[in-house]
């Protein structure tokens, strides 16, 4: 299947020759620069991981909702264990005529929290809450925990071809992201029975908070789309063998707007003889060191191209946009 965005092989940086470092980079900035999103393939992740995490996330998703509600955390700040239908509303701060999202979710965090004063801190204190683990399916649990270690590294390995594409050392982000407190998120849209209300939506149109976002997207046809800078929707649908990366605001805002965290939906599907598909996400949202002061990077501002944004540090800025998105 072709993607309407550029699809790059990763492996052809870290394996690759000089020549090919500059190349994937170059795909990499141009991509950020265009559109804000980009698939990857060479990515060395195990299909057979990914399939583990698919088969538990959906046989849980699948289980009663008073069973699933005894793992929901009583707490939209912590981001831990399961959030039912109608927890969140995404796209709420692009459009307050939005009705609750037609979406469940499960999420995790940092699976080994350190004793460390970095850790307990009050900044930290959402960001490092201990995980919820249901007590079925068996390899709910290890399949998630081992996706996440996985993502850890990815994330690590993303942001050195984001620093060669700013031209920058490849080992530039490396100290802002060495005690990150990424999320993982299965995101479940359950079949739809009956057409939904106005305002009623799997996921508004949005953007992403953070650094970046590593997707995983099943094959349900036509559901994420991207809008492009002249205000076309573009349907990204599976490729693969392939993940989606897109930058969050906190990116663009670092690269001064040179790159683009692009807003995107998830579109409600047809309903065929009483019933539509339904979807499942994995989804690993990036973010760097709660204290990393993110401001302006010298190369992407200058005389004519002053800096657009206040400093403003990675834990603060997340916690603020929550509040926005989750009415807290």
């Amino acid at each position: 299947m072709t993607s309407p965005v550029p699809l790059i092989d990763l492996a052809a940086f870290f394996e690759g020759s000089d020549d090919d470092r500059v190349r994937v980079a170059c795909q990499v900035k141009t991509a950020l620069e265009d559109v804000g999103f980009l698939m990857i393939t060479g990515h060395g992740v195990d299909p057979e991981l990914i399939s583990r995490v698919e088969r538990a996330g959906l046989s849980f998703f699948d289980r009663p909702e008073e069973d699933k509600q005894k793992f929901a955390s009583g707490s939209k700040k912590a981001n831990r264990g399961f959030g039912g239908l109608g927890t969140r509303t995404i796209g709420i701060t692009e459009n307050k005529d939005l009705l609750p999202s037609l979406q469940e979710a499960y999420g995790i965090g940092k699976l080994d929290v350190p004793d460390d004063p970095y850790f307990q801190t009050e900044a930290a204190s959402s960001i490092f809450t201990k995980n919820i683990w249901p007590d079925e399916p068996f390899d709910f649990k290890p399949a998630l925990s081992a996706y996440y270690e996985e993502m850890d590294q990815l994330f690590k390995r993303m942001m050195r071809v984001f620093a060669v594409a700013l031209e920058l050392p490849d080992t530039f982000f490396d100290p802002l992201l060495d005690r990150h407190g990424s999320t993982l998120r299965l995101i479940h849209y359950p079949a739809l029975v009956s057409e939904p209300r106005p305002g009623e939506l799997r996921s508004g149109a949005h953007t992403d908070t953070g650094t970046m976002t590593i997707l995983h997207i099943d094959d349900t046809p036509s559901a994420l789309q991207v809008l492009t800078r002249s205000g076309v929707w573009l349907d990204l649908n599976k490729v693969e063998g392939a993940f989606i990366i897109n930058i969050g605001d906190l990116m663009m805002q670092w690269t001064n707007d040179k790159w683009m965290s692009n807003t995107h939906r998830v579109s409600n599907p047809p309903i065929v003889d009483g019933c539509s598909s339904r979807r499942l996400s994995i989804v690993y949202f990036c973010q760097m060191n709660y204290d990393t002061m993110v401001e302006c990077l010298p190369n992407c501002c200058g005389p004519d191209n002053p800096p657009k944004y206040l400093p403003v540090r990675s834990g603060e800025y997340s916690a603020m946009r929550a509040a926005q998105r989750y009415r807290l």
